[in-house]
């Protein structure tokens, strides 16, 4: 028998399970506390600004979570260079804590009433700027720490840890910041961030073989290359158009115009808030679990698009509660919170059954050889709308109400569901 045989042999007697593999668990233990971490700091940050500006916090709100999103968009294709070149338990260590040391400085700013808008831009900003590079040298983290026959399944743990994490994300924030307000809230986002840090110290050091990184001319020329091939493919081409258009209209809603219908509109509490929005995250998990169950649709785009549709309703819905017809209706904020909660699961049902397909398009459309470039040419097309999104929702809410932008998205969003359905390379899908 060879030597590599044995050492095959060897390698395969000691694969152990995942959940019995104490290096994958700590990575696992440390990216979980990690979102917890960012949950906090986005449902914390977002409260303090509507607290703090009251009826007119729709600006605010809108120019620090547009801006806080710009240095991951403009990061994100770049930051995996940083994974195949440096340690990458190092850079989690080092961004965790990081991440940690903005976080106290903002709770004790926060303390001293020492935290103006600028300072929660740049806390938010270099939050992401972290995440942008924490992310990917995490998710490369696992062949190494993996066997090859388990790294679907730790793909698989990952993912709906992650979805897990938004779910009691969300509850535990609200429940945190009634206890403890903004400065306890982002000093206890603090201490999540150096936990993570410490518990990633724990893993060992695995072997990586750095590659030569690819020259700044054939980086561009890779580029090229995904950008021709897009161009070139009518139904990816219509798919990335159209799907950014919702994109536009869709996370604007849901990230600046729902917050203020919670707070200023209904006058949930935190924990009130909290709670309804979680049952979005709820909604997609339950929408990718069926998924696994339901037979396959013959017409993907037909499946897609109708969902999609439900989306653009979903928006439509939103605004329904606080349309001055129902005014009379508002008192009962536990009758409310119930309705919204309702609307909620109804949007992250539409939103799982629009992106998981949507997805496997995208995978379905690109060769192998093009996959990797396409996913983030796609990924950073989708994000670089959001933030444009959140702006034009900032400004029109000083000119309109929640409810009109809301009704308005919404239209946007159907007339173009109805439009792609008239596209014969999306029909052909």
């Amino acid at each position: 028998m060879s030597v590599s045989l044995q050492e095959e042999e060897l390698e395969l007697e000691d694969i152990k399970p995942i959940y019995q593999n104490k290096n994958f668990v700590l990575v696992m233990i440390a990216r979980f506390v990690s979102l917890l971490g960012d949950s906090l700091h986005a449902f914390a940050v977002t409260w303090y600004i509507m607290e703090l500006f009251g009826a007119n916090s729709g600006g605010p709100l809108s120019m620090v979570l547009s801006l806080g999103s710009l240095p991951a968009l403009f990061l994100s294709p770049f930051t995996g260079v940083l994974a195949d070149r440096f340690d990458r338990k190092r850079i989690m260590v080092i961004i965790d804590l990081t991440r940690g040391g903005i976080a106290i400085l903002l709770a004790y700013l926060v303390s001293v009433n020492q935290a103006p808008i600028w300072v929660l831009m740049v806390a938010t900003m270099g939050l992401s700027v972290c995440g942008s590079i924490y992310n990917p040298a995490s998710g490369a983290l696992f062949p190494n720490l993996v066997h090859r026959s388990s790294l679907m399944k730790a793909n698989s743990v990952a993912t709906f840890l992650g979805t897990f994490a938004g779910i009691i994300g969300q509850p535990i924030s609200g429940q945190m910041y009634s206890m403890v307000n903004a400065r306890g809230a982002f000093f206890v986002n603090g201490l999540t961030f150096f936990f993570a840090a410490i518990v990633i110290s724990f893993v060992a050091n695995p072997q990586v073989i750095n590659k030569v990184a690819l020259t700044p001319k054939r980086y561009l020329n890779n580029l090229t290359e995904g950008f021709k091939f897009i161009w070139n493919s009518k139904a990816l081409f219509a798919m990335l158009l159209f799907g950014g258009a919702v994109n536009l209209f869709f996370w604007p809603i849901h990230n600046i115009i729902q917050p203020l219908i919670g707070k200023q509109i209904m006058n949930f509490n935190p924990s009130q808030y909290s709670f309804f929005t979680m049952f979005f995250s709820v909604g997609f998990l339950a929408s990718t679990m069926l998924l696994q169950f339901m037979p396959q649709p013959k017409k993907k785009h037909t499946f897609m698009l109708w969902n999609m549709f439900g989306q653009a309703v979903g928006l439509i819905i939103l605004a329904i509660p606080i349309l001055p017809f129902f005014e009379q209706y508002r008192g009962n904020v536990l009758t409310m919170l119930y309705v919204y909660i309702t609307i909620s699961l109804y949007r992250g049902l539409t939103h799982g059954f629009t992106n998981v397909p949507m997805q496997v398009v995208y995978q379905t459309l690109t060769p192998d050889e093009y996959r990797g470039r396409v996913t983030a040419l796609q990924s950073t097309f989708f994000q670089s709308l959001i933030p444009v999104g959140m702006g034009l929702a900032g400004i029109l809410v000083t000119y309109f109400n929640e409810y009109t932008i809301s009704i308005f998205a919404g239209i946007c969003m159907a007339i173009i569901c109805l439009l792609m359905f008239r596209v014969k390379s999306i029909r052909d899908i």
